[in-house]
């Protein structure tokens, strides 16, 4: 240990003899490890962290596939044939999202929860923090309702009361009645208790009301199970196969369905998995070359200490200490990077939170914890081996005679080759990432919407709900307020413009209802009935938006509750309405969509198409009616203001309390958003792999470009006297810029060459991340080739351009 110990010492002592290299290999070091700590930590929280239910691996969700579609809701009588005769799951219970207005003491509060089986905490295995779980006869239709609540909620709504278990709450659940449902609260949740299959959860319950039942009964029910014993998920999934493709389930397709398994968190994760490991993967690359970088520079370095070690020898000093010396001191220099690259992480991380989609479950988890902080430990140590393993071999097995004599031997070739392999191997990578990331760039900028059919700028959006019997039960009331509130806010101060729309673009809401064309005459025609996206909209929203009408008119003052019903197409659904004629002064009936209960709408104008959708889904077939002729239940509130968002959203729930002051408290709907961020976030998730894939090919250039540089320039000074003698011979400095930089641009050629081939291999592994472009993509691999020749002709001109400028007379006198 006290040998171990003089080795840090004269190592340390050895680097502040050498500043600037150190600071490079600590730099270069703890950007490989800094961004590699930052990333796992994400890949950790996402991917390998169990989740927090008790034995979580053996939890597993079922669903229902068909020949079209997967993951879809299991029916009901699905799920009472699986609880009666699957042996494989131990348990199961259903997992639908309710919500409903609570009464709290600080007034009426949305919330949303679940609706669930009462073996709910049996198959989640987490039991609750006070309180009990529920009872089999709790979950019967005319059971008393019961609800489990969630810490979070029991501290913030109800005070944290030590006294709630059997409390009463009153529910009004959705769709609201005039008599809220008391619920007994028996039980609480712990605190790090949560689900992770949608927002954040207030309560659950195995209660909920005979019309919840019902839609449930239509759609289905999302569920998950608890694997028995022995019981593997290969065998579940066979299990459960078998039983679906058993029993005639009403509205089964022509091509049939059947139940499909996996295990949760497989389930949670889904296609996020794929984005980052494939970040990962690229991170791990920028390390290698970062480590191989390190490498060639302490084997430069290693040349010019021949003769110390030489001496070592000589006098005694075996090798094994030899060998220990030197890669002390890459490990010295990696321990450094590493302390760097922590803190970097530390910085890092919350600029990939900022810029990671909210859609990938667990993300917000992220921390450097423990388990992080040994993964960088051990990144720390690999690092330094991988860098100063070969330096150190090399001084450990020098020979003396040769290393006295400071005359090139066979290892002299060797060394030069080795060298040259990790310059090429560095431009590979290089060239592969960064091809990649430009595939994955132009993916981004091709769903980023240039022009969407719409003006976003300066607008901002907060949606206003109404849905139920207890608030304003009375349409006319409704639509009253409705223009009283777009009243106010117009006079405020900042205000240019207000607009009342039941769909925002860019935002998750489903396209509802149907429409069937009807000719002018009254004859039917042959058209079949079409699912279209039905759009509630103030008589201004066209010219609040600056949406082009190709051809009729806009929504008037006139077109009132007791006019006849007139609606706006956009182009797309005008098409397919047209059959062999204008499409204007057509009839149309309109079922659901916020329509009102009028028997037809005639057509009076086209607007153009709108990308509301995003760029990856084709345009929907919209029709538009205004809200005058409407049920007017809910609606996105548009501003067109140049105010910030906090002093406009301040403002504009001032006017919503003011006009609709029954409204209870809502923090789960969507809050004041520009537009201009909707239409960002549809991207998230393609600009968060483009953007960091992008940043690691850049480190990735700048560390391949320095390793150019550190090859010419230890090249040059190994021909210092060659390269003197041909100038005194009367060679011009470009001839020898030429000569310098000949073997680098030919090891770059090579290591583009390899990986331009590389890349052409790996686009198979990104292919599913691409969007409207070729893999092989020849643009996006000729510019990452371009792009690193420029590079590699930098990093050898400086040097070569130096030695080139090197006075003939002191070369020759260069020993």
């Amino acid at each position: 240990m006290t040998d171990l110990f003089r080795d840090i010492r004269f190592a340390c002592r050895t680097l502040s003899r050498s500043p600037w290299f150190a600071a490079l290999a600590v730099t270069t070091l703890s950007l490989g490890i800094g961004a590699t700590t930052a990333l796992f930590s994400l890949v950790d929280a996402v991917l390998l962290r169990a989740l927090p239910y008790g034995n979580p691996d053996r939890l597993v969700a079922v669903w229902v596939q068909d020949e079209e579609r997967t993951g879809m809701r299991v029916p009901i009588s699905l799920v009472e044939v699986l609880r009666e005769r699957a042996t494989t799951l131990e348990a199961i219970t259903i997992n639908n999202i309710v919500g409903g207005t609570l009464r709290t003491p600080d007034g009426p509060v949305e919330v949303r929860g679940d609706h669930v089986s009462s073996s709910f905490l049996e198959v989640i295995g987490i039991p609750p923090l006070a309180g009990r779980g529920f009872l089999p006869e709790e979950q019967r239709p005319e059971a008393v309702p019961v609800m489990i609540i969630s810490y979070g909620f029991w501290q913030q709504r109800l005070g944290g009361d030590p006294e709630v278990i059997g409390r009463t709450l009153y529910l009004d659940e959705e769709p609201y009645t005039a008599n809220p449902m008391p619920y007994t609260v028996v039980g609480i949740m712990p605190a790090a208790f949560r689900t992770y299959w949608g927002t954040e959860r207030a309560y659950w319950t195995p209660y909920t009301s005979e019309d919840r039942r019902e839609w449930e009964r239509q759609i289905g029910h999302d569920l998950v199970g608890r694997l028995a014993p022995g019981a593997t998920v290969d065998e579940a999934r066979r299990e459960v196969q078998a039983i679906g493709e058993s029993v005639d389930v009403e509205d089964r397709s022509e091509g049939g369905r059947r139940l499909g398994l996996r295990p949760l968190k497989d389930e949670i994760v889904g296609d996020s998995a794929y984005a980052l490991q494939l970040l990962l993967a690229a991170v791990a690359v920028v390390l290698a070359i970062a480590c191989a970088n390190l490498a060639q520079l302490l084997l430069a370095r290693s040349d010019r200490r021949v003769g110390e070690f030489a001496t070592r020898k000589a006098i005694g000093a075996p090798s094994w200490q030899l060998f220990r010396l030197a890669l002390v001191e890459g490990l010295l220099l990696s321990v450094a990077g590493g302390v760097g690259g922590v803190a970097l992480a530390y910085g890092l991380l919350p600029v990939m939170l900022a810029l990671a989609p909210s859609e990938i479950p667990r993300i917000t988890e992220a921390t450097i914890d423990g388990p992080v902080l040994m993964t960088a430990l051990g990144l720390t140590v690999l690092t330094g081996c991988a860098f100063g393993l070969a330096p150190a071999l090399r001084l450990s097995r020098l020979s003396v005679v040769q290393a006295m004599r400071r005359a090139p031997g066979t290892w002299s070739t060797q060394r030069a080759r080795f060298r040259s392999a990790l310059v090429v191997g560095q431009v590979a990578a290089s060239v592969t990432l960064f091809a990649l990331a430009g595939l994955l760039g132009r993916t981004f900028v091709t769903l980023l919407p240039s022009d969407p059919g719409f003006d976003a700028a300066s607008r901002t959006v907060l949606l206003i709900s109404l849905r139920g019997e207890r608030f304003f039960p009375d349409r006319a009331d409704r639509l009253h307020r409705w223009h009283e509130l777009v009243r106010r806010v117009e006079a405020l101060p900042g205000i240019t413009g207000v607009g009342l729309h039941s769909r925002v673009p860019f935002t998750d809401n489903e396209p509802i209802g149907s429409v069937g064309a009807l000719d002018t005459t009254g004859r039917t025609g042959d058209a079949a009935t079409l699912d279209v996206d039905v759009r509630v909209v103030s008589s201004n929203i066209f010219q609040l938006l600056h949406m082009p009408v190709v051809r009729g008119r806009i929504f008037t003052a006139a077109d009132g509750p007791t006019s006849p019903g007139v609606a706006i197409v956009n182009e797309t659904l005008a098409r397919k309405l047209t059959l062999g004629g204008d499409v204007l002064g057509r009839t149309v009936h309109i079922e659901g969509g916020g329509a009102a209960a009028l028997p037809a709408y005639r057509i009076v104008g086209v607007v153009a198409d709108a990308r509301s959708t995003g760029t990856t889904v084709d345009v929907w077939d919209e029709i538009y009616i205004p809200l005058s002729q409407s049920k007017g239940d809910f609606a996105f509130l548009i501003v067109r203001s140049a105010l910030d968002s906090s002093t406009l959203a301040k403002a504009l729930r001032q006017e919503i309390r003011s006009v609709f002051p029954q409204l209870p408290e809502n923090p789960l709907l969507l809050p004041a958003t520009p537009m201009e961020d909707l239409i960002s976030q549809s991207v998230a998730g393609p600009r968060f792999s483009a953007t960091l894939v992008s940043a690691f090919s850049a480190m990735a250039l700048l560390l391949a470009g320095i390793g150019l540089f550190g090859l010419v320039a230890y090249s040059v000074s190994q021909r210092h006297q060659e390269l003197g003698i041909r100038a005194a011979l009367g060679a011009r400095p470009w001839d020898l810029v030429v000569t310098i930089t000949r073997s680098a641009v030919t090891l770059t050629a090579a290591g583009v060459a390899m990986g331009l081939v590389a890349g052409a291999y790996l686009t198979r592994f990104v292919e599913s991340q691409l969007y409207a472009i070729e893999p092989l993509d020849v643009p996006t691999f000729v510019g990452a080739a371009a792009l690193m020749l420029v590079v590699a002709g930098a990093a050898a001109y400086v040097p070569a351009r130096r030695a080139a400028r090197t006075d003939p007379m002191t070369a020759l006198r260069y020993e």
